[in-house]
Order: C-alpha cells, then sequence, then structure tokens
C-alpha cells in the first residue's frame, strides 16, 4: 500500500514521444529512463559503451574507424527509435521514482562523464587526432590537415620511412611530427641535400625543396652516429622543418606515435581535398 501510494503522489502524466526520442539522441537510454524502462535504459548504454570499446581496435584503419562510427550512430538511432516507440503507448502512464528532474540530470551527468573518460582512454592508450599547424611535412601533410596517430607501447618497433609523432626536452610540450630516416645505431649524413645512410644514398621519394642555394646545417650535415635507442628524424619539407638536424637524434622513449591516416584535409579548396580523406601516411 506505501509503495502504491508513492506511485500515486508522482501523478499521471502520459509520456511525449519526442521528448524520449530527444533525451535517447542526448544520453543513450535515457529516454528509456524518462519512460520509466530504466532496467532497459541502462542496458542500452552498456551494450552502447562495450560495443565502443571494443570498436576502438579496429580504428587504425580508415574504412574500418568508419564502419565503426556508423554501427554506433546507428545503435544511437535505434535507441531513440525504440523510446518514441515505447512513449507512444504509454498514454495513461503513472509516473515511477525515477521520474524525476535530477534523476535525469544524474543520467546526463554519467553519460557526459563517461564520454570524456571514454576519449582519456582512447587518446592515452589507442589513437590520438592531431591537426598539423605548419608545413614542415609538405607535401606529404599539409597545413591544416587532421590526421589519426596510433599510440606506441614501449616495446613496438619502428621502421624507416614511417611517419612518428615526439617531443624534446626544452620544446614547451610541443609534439612534432616528422619522418623516420635514421634508425638505431646507423651514421646519417645529408651532403648537398641529400641523405646518406652509412656511405649509401637514401631514395627519398616525399622529399620537397621550395628554395635555391645550400646552406649548412640545412643541406649539409654530420656525420652523426646513432645510439642503440636513437633515431634522426627529419621533415619532408627541409628547408622548413625543425628537426634532428637541429633537436638532435630522438631517442625510443620520446616517440609516442604512428601516422596512420588523414581523416579530414584542411585545405577545403583544394582540387583533391575528397580523394586525400582517409589517404594512408606514407
Amino acid at each position: 500500500m506505501a509503495e502504491t501510494d508513492a506511485h500515486n503522489s508522482l501523478g499521471t502524466k502520459p509520456r511525449n514521444p519526442w521528448l524520449a526520442l530527444l533525451l535517447s539522441l542526448v544520453a543513450v537510454g535515457l529516454g528509456q529512463v524518462y519512460n520509466g524502462q530504466w532496467k532497459k535504459g541502462v542496458g542500452f548504454y552498456l551494450a552502447e559503451l562495450l560495443v565502443a570499446l571494443f570498436m576502438v581496435l579496429f580504428w587504425a584503419d580508415f574504412a574500418a574507424m568508419l564502419l565503426c562510427v556508423s554501427i554506433l550512430l546507428g545503435y544511437n538511432l535505434f535507441a531513440a527509435g525504440e523510446a518514441f516507440a515505447s512513449a507512444r503507448k504509454l498514454t495513461g502512464y503513472t509516473l515511477k521514482p525515477c521520474n524525476r528532474v535530477w534523476i535525469y540530470l544524474v543520467c546526463l551527468g554519467i553519460s557526459l562523464g563517461t564520454g570524456a573518460a571514454f576519449e582519456q582512454v582512447v587518446n592515452g592508450w589507442f589513437f590520438k587526432a592531431y591537426k598539423v599547424p605548419s608545413a614542415s611535412m609538405l607535401p606529404t601533410i599539409r597545413v591544416g590537415d587532421h590526421f589519426m596517430v596510433e599510440v606506441l607501447e614501449p616495446e613496438d618497433t619502428l621502421a624507416r620511412g614511417e611517419i612518428v609523432i615526439f617531443s624534446m626536452p626544452g620544446t614547451k610540450g610541443r609534439d612534432f611530427v616528422k619522418r623516420v630516416v635514421g634508425l638505431p645505431g646507423e651514421t646519417v649524413e645529408v651532403r648537398e641535400r641529400r641523405v646518406y645512410i652509412d656511405g649509401a644514398p637514401l631514395d627519398e621519394p616525399y622529399v620537397c625543396y621550395t628554395r635555391e642555394g645550400i646552406l649548412p646545417v640545412r643541406d649539409t650535415f654530420g656525420p652523426v652516429s646513432l645510439g642503440s635507442d636513437q633515431y634522426f628524424l627529419m621533415g619532408d619539407n627541409r628547408e622548413d622543418s625543425l628537426d634532428s638536424r637541429w633537436l638532435g637524434p630522438v631517442p625510443r622513449d620520446r616517440i609516442s606515435g604512428r601516422a596512420g591516416y588523414i581523416y579530414f584535409p584542411g585545405d577545403l579548396n583544394a582540387p583533391d581535398w575528397a580523394d586525400r580523406v582517409g589517404a594512408p601516411l606514407r
């Protein structure tokens, strides 16, 4: 009797299908809570969280990432549609203890907090998104390009030619994006713009030169012998790149990520803009 009286004190109020749909779009499962189906709402929310965590493992490939995003979007729309359809059937609905504004706000806060925590986990353990502010990697990466980076584990190995993210002491926490040119144990030398590895010229079809004249350090450098955990990193645009010629060899523990693909090109007016969406960074 006491429980019935408590329910009656909340009153009778039909559910608004459009409000249920909107709440579910804002936070998956919230529309179901609004409909009094809190267990179903929690189920929708937990299922989305688990699916999202599983799908992160496949973001290294652009097509797979798009598929994962599409699946999550479809799931959210399904949950919103279910909340809408259920609300239409609740014309004689009696308000329940879960139909309180503070409970809706708690659910929204949990959803937003989990989303922020999920982003931190992804950025710290799996992938990180970057936007290029300079022209140091032209023509491979253009100013304003947004690209995805795989977060590296300490035991991950690097190959020559890969594009990586690193930081160096004294650069105020700034991250750099450059290409691996020299590997541990090798001797790197630059003679009149040509890179030599252990005395042999290196084939670099990705390199860009935009100025006339040969300058010391920039175009003639070394030789430098790399330690057992050091890499020589250089920008593709050799005349506009702050790299190992000035910063020195980069220890492996300063290299945090490996570039994967461009997910949003920066130059919207470029004729090849659409072709560069999803382009792998090689």
